[in-house]
């Protein structure tokens, strides 16, 4: 009797299944637009090269089968246009972020604002976090980058003018970047990027292995059970089994925050002014625009610096590692730019935050173009169409849709950037065959930090600490690939949109998931 009502139940679940497929395939409002067949009923195959990792190659992949409109799961389409991208992303397109992204939201605290799904209540929370990272903020950081810059050019340096050791610089890209965050956001270093052991030089990797994770949860077809579960006891129970990585790196955060609030109440007791203001010193003493009452609760701290640590370790360290890869393995993109600073500054010092550096032109070039290459965020960033529907171009989207542009696929669009697949840093600048409006052309379909409200708060700190490392770093050392290196590179035995030894290889998970290269340094003679 049982086995029957099971046979029954399947029954009914295939006939329910099947149903389903048909109906999305052949009559949703979707099924005219091309892709492969079992993602128009399922999100199963997104899925599985989420797990793979080449995901933001996958879709790619597509766009070169499919053309610039693809369906990549049932609900889902991407595009890879221009007017696509400044479409979707636009402040005031009538879509919001899909509610995928509320999977990283921790218990019953209130949403971060990378988080945060509403529009409305993404604006309020959005103005409170410009205060911790304006550009007066930025300039009051910069002396505490260069200092961690120079130590760690100190460590990583040879002896004398000798070459040093080859170093996986991705991480010592991770500690050092872990350094600056700990710096900017909690007013202190944890000094991880030290040659000493340490318990906490561990906490970079485990912020990889935290998105790695979040990342998959998020793209996976059971995403909107897994979101309706988590008020429902899911996050309790999630927190006592997530992996102990993970978990590190959570009660680090959550410590972090608690000292720091700590130091901040304790002075505001005894009515002192901080002698520095660090991220966490502007959120805790934000407003509400509209209310004018405190701007974050302790448990909406503790969401936004979690985003901040993120933010501010794992993307900006890899595109770091991405430019020394694409420096390393193209000399006359490296002599080009050594020549540029030389030129530009007298001494290290002189390398600073202003007029001078913002002439280097072939410098934020080789950052463009670096940026181009392997993007941070290279899948794209999922967006709902709301009421009213979403018109771009010839295309109309109704309410519900998920839509989106995949960064990595536009930036290695061949009818947009002609060798999508060679680092040309040269296409940044008019003259010696490039014009205006081919700058223009890939300035329109350019947007790695993404646009609006919505794009990233922290390009102008992860501009500032890019440029500042390769600007003093080439005026006073030299360095190089480690002969016979060629870990990160593509290969011919990997998949299509892989196989370029020239191109550096990541996983995405909203920030990059990278080894290598080995890099060895000299001071400059």
């Amino acid at each position: 009797m049982v086995s029957y009502y099971l046979a029954i139940c399947l029954a009914i679940y295939v006939a329910y299944y099947f149903g389903s497929a048909v109906y999305y395939v052949f009559f949703h409002s979707l099924s005219k637009y091309p892709g492969p067949i079992s993602a128009k009923f399922s999100g199963w195959l997104s899925f599985w090269h989420t797990a793979r990792g080449d995901r933001h190659v996958w879709l790619w992949q597509l766009h070169e089968v499919y053309g610039p409109i693809v369906r990549y799961r049932y609900d889902s389409v991407v595009m890879s246009t221009p007017e696509a991208l400044r479409t979707i992303y636009d402040s005031r397109a009538n879509v919001q972020k899909s509610n995928s992204y509320l999977v990283w939201q921790k218990k019953a605290a209130p949403p971060n604002t990378f988080s945060c799904v509403d529009k409305l209540q993404h604006v309020r929370r959005r103005k409170i976090l410009n205060a911790a990272i304006s550009d007066k903020a930025i300039k009051s950081a910069q002396p505490f980058v260069i200092k961690h810059l120079d130590r760690w050019f100190d460590i990583l340096k040879g002896k004398g003018g000798d070459w040093s050791d080859p170093r996986n610089i991705s991480k010592h890209l991770d500690n050092l970047q872990f350094d600056i965050m700990a710096e900017l956001c909690y007013g202190k270093s944890f000094d991880t990027k030290e040659p000493v052991d340490s318990s906490l030089k561990t906490i970079p990797h485990d912020i990889s292995q935290y998105m790695w994770l979040m990342f998959r949860i998020m793209n996976s077809p059971f995403v909107h059970i897994w979101v309706w579960l988590k008020p429902r006891g899911l996050d309790i129970l999630y927190r006592k089994i997530m992996p102990a990585k993970i978990k590190n790196y959570v009660r680090f955060v959550e410590k972090a925050v608690m000292e720091r609030l700590c130091q901040e109440e304790s002075l505001q007791d005894k009515g002192l002014e901080a002698e520095r203001r660090d991220m966490l010193h502007y959120l805790f003493h934000a407003k509400d625009p509209e209310t004018r009452q405190r701007g974050y609760s302790q448990a909406e701290l503790v969401e936004e610096a979690d985003m901040l640590t993120v933010a501010a370790t794992d993307t900006t360290a890899g595109a770091m590692a991405a430019t020394f890869f694409y420096l390393s393995r193209n000399e006359s993109a490296y002599q080009k730019l050594k020549h540029e600073v030389r030129t530009q500054f007298a001494d290290m010092e002189a390398i600073r935050l202003g007029p001078q550096i913002r002439e280097c032109k072939y410098l934020q070039a080789v950052i463009n173009e670096t940026l181009r290459m392997s993007p941070p965020g290279a899948n794209e960033f999922p967006r709902e169409v709301l009421l009213g529907g979403l018109r771009i171009g010839d295309e109309y989207f109704p309410p519900g849709v998920i839509i989106g542009c995949g960064f990595y696929a536009l930036f290695h669009d061949q009818n947009v950037f002609g060798d999508p697949f060679v680092y040309r840093p040269e296409r940044w600048i008019v003259g010696d065959g490039v014009s205006e409006k081919d700058v223009a052309d890939a300035e329109r379909a350019f947007a790695p930090f993404s646009i609006g409200t919505r794009g990233c708060p922290g390009k102008n700190l992860a501009l500032m600490e890019l440029s500042l490392l390769f600007a003093r770093l080439l005026h006073g050392y030299e360095f190089r690939l480690a002969p016979g290196d060629r870990t990160g590179e593509g290969g011919i035995e990997m998949v299509w949109g892989r196989k370029s030894h020239r191109q550096y290889q990541t996983k995405d998970a909203f920030a990059p998931i990278r080894d290598g290269p080995y890099i060895q340094f000299a001071a400059r003679v």
